[in-house]
């Protein structure tokens, strides 16, 4: 149990620069409204009141949203998953599980961190067929690629019960003006980067 809580301690250091949080009731498009409509009121909103937004990938494609960060007093919601390779932003984008238009698609995102698993290097990651190919930019760029390498034994995965709000938006939403885009100048990956003690 010592271990559990020291590397939670460690997971939630990584991910502190998601602070600032606010609270914002559930968005589900499962209304009918398409994904493209659904993006633009989201970015006319960020417009709106200045955002910070991040890139982040899904099943291989660049996607970007506004990072309203960790919920205060929230460690689980629904099955939306959000996956940190290594920790937040630390050695690339983030991956998510579902987009809007999906059934478990909201901007309540569980926190999952991935971390090499002992004995596994990088190199094994890459000679797998679940690295994307975007490296070096993305180790991971889909969700499923992230849970076949752990069921094959090359990554450990973390789940720190941090609940973060963080609606996706288009690319035009990202750069709006009055919009901050956090930096896309990631450390790069080291030989191993496993999950703390």
């Amino acid at each position: 149990m010592l271990k559990t809580k020291n590397w939670a301690g460690a997971i939630l250091i990584t991910i502190i620069s998601l602070s600032g949080c606010e609270q914002a009731d559930d968005v589900n498009p499962q209304n009918g409204q398409q994904f493209a409509t659904f993006e633009s009121g989201i970015s006319d909103a960020a417009a709106r009141d200045g955002a910070t937004t991040a890139n982040g990938w899904y099943e291989e494609e660049e996607i970007y949203y506004i990072d309203n960060g960790v919920e205060e007093g929230v460690t689980q919601r629904a099955e939306n998953d959000i996956y940190l390779i290594g920790g937040n932003r630390m050695y690339q984008a983030n991956v998510v599980e579902f987009v809007p238009g999906e059934s478990g698609y909201t901007p309540h995102w569980n926190v999952n961190v991935v971390f090499t698993a002992e004995g596994v290097t990088l190199a094994d990651i890459l000679a797998s067929p679940y690295a994307s190919t975007h490296y070096p930019d993305a180790l991971f760029d889909d969700v499923e690629d992230i849970l076949d390498a752990q069921t094959a034994g090359l990554v450990d995965i973390a789940h720190p019960g941090v609940v973060v709000n963080c609606p996706i938006i288009s690319a035009e939403g990202a750069e709006a003006p009055g919009n901050t885009e956090a930096s896309e100048d990631f450390d790069p990956f080291p030989n191993t980067f496993p999950m703390p003690d």
